[in-house]
């Protein structure tokens, strides 16, 4: 269902913008517990620095951090800016896919995919590894789709073929490609983890979008690889020069939910 200017799609949107903002702070949260070791179903919000258990007031997405100007309200310590920011992409990110795909099936599940790009991009860039609890659930995303694609006139076994053909593709060529790379540079060029994430890209979006979610992925790449050498500055070791690829990839995959289709349809029709 398309959405337009109607006083029910501006409800719609006002909802899923603010689903955005609580579904921010939950999977900053998350994100935050995986890479800590702490329990992601039992154990209530806390101070990261003085553990105090953190109330009503500490909890609301953005306004909790500006009113406490980014300080914890019980110890005084910095809380970084990265929980609002989190926050307010993860709201621009559901309204965006929300707005290209109207109330349908499709936006549910990049929705939830995206909610799993944006836990493995904040894993990613504190301990340089994607889970691969999050691999296995955007895979079991796209399988549920799949089969609730039944329900809308799709067929459920061309689909799964498509998927599945289109991400051995990819995540082998990319794979071999990393090998090559590897022998070449004498270290590793590409995580396995990023490997994995490629290979469920193209369960989601195809090989020829793929194609083109690459190209961005690595200017994304680079781009973020500059502005963190420059943020460390002459920093020296080993972890200083390691650059996290799985937020650019998962940038790459928001552009292509939003203009993939569009670009590739374009690209093709030049010839």
């Amino acid at each position: 269902m398309p959405l337009n200017a109607s006083p029910f799609s501006v409800y719609c949107t006002c909802v899923i913008a603010l689903l955005g903002l609580c579904m921010g702070s939950f999977l900053n949260c998350l994100a935050w517990r995986m890479t800590h070791g702490e329990s992601v179903l039992h154990g209530r919000s806390h101070c990261t620095s003085c553990g105090h258990v953190l109330g009503v007031r500490d909890l609301v997405p953005v306004f909790s951090w500006l009113s406490t100007r980014g300080r914890c309200r019980y110890c005084g310590e910095h809380v970084s800016w990265r929980y609002p920011a989190t926050e307010l992409l993860c709201c621009v990110i559901y309204v965006s896919i929300l707005l290209r795909y109207g109330l349908s099936i499709e936006a549910v599940e990049l929705i939830a995919f995206a909610s799993v790009l944006l836990v493995l991009s904040l894993t990613d860039l504190d301990t340089y590894i994607i889970p691969n609890a999050t691999i296995i659930t955007a895979i079991g995303i796209r399988c549920a789709y799949i089969v609730a694609s039944a329900f809308v006139g799709q067929d459920p076994f061309v689909l799964l073929r498509d998927s599945f053909v289109s991400g051995l593709v990819v995540g082998g060529a990319v794979l071999l490609l990393s090998l090559v790379m590897d022998r070449v540079l004498g270290r590793d060029s590409l995580g396995g983890g990023d490997v994995k994430l490629l290979f469920v890209a193209g369960l989601y979006f195809g090989w020829q979008q793929c194609l083109f979610l690459i190209i961005v992925a690595c200017v994304m790449g680079i781009v973020m690889g500059m502005l963190g050498q420059r943020g460390r500055g002459s920093s020296e070791g080993e972890e200083s020069r390691l650059i996290p690829f799985g937020p650019a990839i998962a940038l790459a995959c928001w552009v292509c939910m939003l203009c993939g289709e569009q670009v590739v349809g374009w690209y093709v029709g030049l010839f």
